[in-house]
């Protein structure tokens, strides 16, 4: 097996273990909606904003795991490089947590249950994306092309990809219902803006 192999049989498992607690809740909050669910549930108003912020994180995870793909020929089998991937793949396990409520039954209103939370899942996912890029930047300065990076690919997700971490601030900062709702739609266009310009070549 290969460094690469040997690592991400190791940390798959974390990232599947974040995306389906990602889709759980997902999957959870739609139930909800649809009336699918025991009656100690049926007056939860789910909303937009804790769905939404389950897609972006599952977004994120997503582009992670397919950025450390490109650069899977420069990953070393080390314990730099297995202290740098468990930091950032463990961060995110972490907060995938956080943003669906584990009892639903104590939070009638999403929205609220979100306005409680997201500081914590936001604040996280910045962390991680300047680890990341961190760690990114320490790859491409011992060898790694930067042009085989998904975001390199295109000049669309070179400015997607530098207003993301200023959107994840605007995230921060909102504190009405209606600004975080505008802003996590602003974040998933970005994402989807990121998955169109890192498809081209």
């Amino acid at each position: 097996m290969s460094d690469f192999e040997i690592m991400f049989a190791l940390f798959s498992l974390l990232i599947g273990l974040a995306m389906a607690e990602l889709l759980t809740g997902l999957a959870r909050a739609w139930r909800i909606k649809r009336g699918a669910i025991d009656k100690g549930e049926a007056a939860i108003k789910v909303g937009w904003l804790v769905p939404l912020f389950g897609f972006v994180l599952l977004s994120e995870l997503t582009r992670f795991w397919i950025t450390a793909y490109s650069l899977r020929e420069y990953l070393v089998f080390d314990y730099f490089h297995l202290l740098a991937m468990a930091a950032i793949i463990g961060g995110y396990f972490i907060i995938s947590t956080f943003v669906f409520p584990d009892e639903p039954s104590k939070w009638p209103d999403f929205d609220d249950y979100f306005l409680r939370t997201n500081r914590t899942v936001v604040g996280g996912m910045i962390v991680v994306n300047l680890t990341i890029m961190l760690y990114a930047a320490l790859l491409v300065a011992s060898g790694a092309p930067w042009e085989e990076t998904p975001v390199a690919r295109s000049w669309i997700s070179m400015v997607a990809a530098a207003s993301y971490l200023p959107a994840l601030a605007a995230l921060w900062f909102a504190r009405s219902k209606r600004t975080n709702l505008f802003v996590l739609i602003l974040i998933v266009m970005l994402n989807l803006t990121l998955a169109i310009g890192s498809g081209q070549r």
